[in-house]
């Protein structure tokens, strides 16, 4: 009877002793940073610049909704979210549809089709200094992305009543070049459980000639800026 009662105690201590196995968040994996569902939206000010030789710079602004309207299944198993765009110039105008995309996201990486171009805009899981191609699905040459926590410079840079949600971003860094002559700036900021947050795509040539090199005249460029405003769920 002793022996019995020593042996289950010996198994009963072995298995308290076992390390806990906890299966990985979804935020540790990286998967709630693209949240996608239909029916939810998010709604963004831009402002769109563009530089040329002989004109003074034009500036757009005006908002963009983003709005998961559809679901449908991909190859696999995996299921194809539509993106239905709307802009409109001022909040008391009606929104208009500016363009249809698509997104897909498996456990591997989430990706966007823009106007018909495939880009892996991240992948999974999350890891430090995690680097892959950007256009890993399409025909264009390779393009570096690399994740990245987001920088104090850049909270301080986004301008939005949302900003407090940035304690809890990542920024996937797709260029950033920077020179006398030019500047190629690209990145996206995503938020946990909000997804894209702050785009900023910065390219400009600048005066190379004797009398204004080094001084960031611009010849020619663009500067687009698109900040999230609001998110949520249509009712």
């Amino acid at each position: 009877m002793l022996r019995s009662f020593l042996w289950v105690t010996v198994v009963w201590l072995l298995y308290a002793c076992e390390p806990e196995t906890i299966a990985p968040s979804s935020t540790q994996l990286g998967f709630s940073y693209f949240p996608i569902e239909v029916g939810s939206f998010r709604e963004y000010t831009v402002q769109d610049i563009s530089y040329g030789l002989l004109n003074e710079p034009d500036t757009q602004r005006y908002f963009l909704r983003e709005v998961v309207a559809d679901s449908f299944p991909g190859q696999g198993r995996e299921i194809v979210y539509r993106l239905e765009r709307f802009s409109r110039f001022s909040s008391d105008q009606a929104w208009v549809l500016d363009s249809v995309w698509t997104a897909r996201v498996n456990t591997q990486r989430a990706v966007v089709v823009e106007n018909n171009i495939p880009l892996v805009k991240l992948v999974f899981p999350f890891t430090n200094a995690l680097v892959w191609d950007g256009n890993a699905l399409n025909s264009r040459s390779v393009d570096r992305y690399e994740l990245q926590t987001t920088p104090e410079t850049l909270s301080e840079e986004i301008e939005s009543s949302l900003d407090t949600l940035l304690n809890q971003s990542i920024t996937v860094v797709q260029s950033d070049v920077s020179s006398l002559v030019s500047d190629s700036i690209f990145l996206e900021t995503y938020v946990d459980n909000v997804g894209l947050f702050y785009k900023k795509s910065v390219s400009m040539d600048y005066c190379a000639e004797e009398d204004c090199f080094g001084q960031f005249t611009i010849d020619f460029g663009r500067d687009y800026r698109q900040t999230l405003t609001a998110y949520g769920k249509i009712n």
